[in-house]
């Protein structure tokens, strides 16, 4: 039986291909086979979630807690060392210099990262932004955040720190980071479906083998896992999740 693998759309969005070599790896080490799947797009992405099409999963932050938490999804591994942050972009050319200079009401494009979000509307507290008086227009992947703050059709992006790294170069010319978090708890991680449950370990040994092969280097660290993988305790799933509620307090929904 084929095994779906969901890849985040938050995720080294620039690496596509590194996610399906490591795949082939890790189906090579277990022997089970993987189907990998790089959703462009976060509603077809929880969808698959609602409709059982995601037997192992590469998953933001606010997506983790909600699979761990309302779906029984078990922990595998994280890229060791490696937190999310979130940051806040305006245009190159725009008059906003610092984050006092944005008034209510305002438009932030978006994809729709609850964890993102979350922690960019911590970041423009300063400004006296009150939850209501911040509108969120989903996009459907960073590129097109990254346009419509470009295109001027809204005044500021909400990104995560290693998607907007990873935009080109050309983009970044045309675009200036207003304010990023310095969180360092929040992560991605690996996480295996109630169905498979019996293939964790098998998944985290392999990964271990990916980790200690010094002729992965590269890949691991295209796939933001510079330093290998770490294995994703129940505890440490606890704490995201905890985080996760207390920056919803904060005025933004859960997920």
């Amino acid at each position: 039986m084929t095994l779906q693998f969901a890849i985040s759309p938050d995720v080294n969005i620039q690496n596509v291909t590194d996610w399906f070599i490591f795949n082939t790896k890790l189906q090579r080490i277990t022997e089970e086979a993987f189907h990998p799947t790089a959703y462009t797009d976060f509603a077809d992405l929880h969808a698959a979630f609602e409709e059982n099409r995601a037997d192992l999963v590469y998953a933001n932050a606010a997506d983790t807690a909600y699979l761990v938490r309302d779906k029984g999804y078990l922990p595998v591994a994280w890229a060791s060392g490696m937190a999310k942050e979130a940051t806040v972009v305006v245009a190159a050319d725009s008059e906003i210099q610092k984050v006092t200079d944005l008034t209510a009401p305002l438009t932030a494009a978006a994809t729709d990262a609850p964890d993102v979000e979350r922690i960019c509307r911590i970041l423009l507290e300063p400004a006296n932004l009150a939850y209501p008086d911040i509108e969120v227009s989903l996009r459907p992947n960073p590129v097109l955040v990254a346009k419509a703050v470009m295109q001027g059709q809204v005044p500021v992006g909400f990104f995560p720190q290693n998607a907007y790294e990873e935009l080109s170069s050309m983009v970044k010319m045309q675009l200036r980071e207003l304010i990023r978090s310095r969180i360092y708890v929040v992560r991605s991680s690996l996480l295996a479906s109630p169905g498979i449950a019996h293939l964790v370990e098998s998944i985290w040994h392999g990964l271990e083998q990916l980790s200690a092969d010094p002729a992965n280097k590269d890949l691991l660290t295209a796939l933001g896992a510079p330093q290998g993988w770490e294995r994703l305790e129940r505890e440490d799933t606890e704490f995201m999740i905890d985080l996760m509620d207390a920056l919803a307090q904060e005025g933004s929904p859960s997920r």
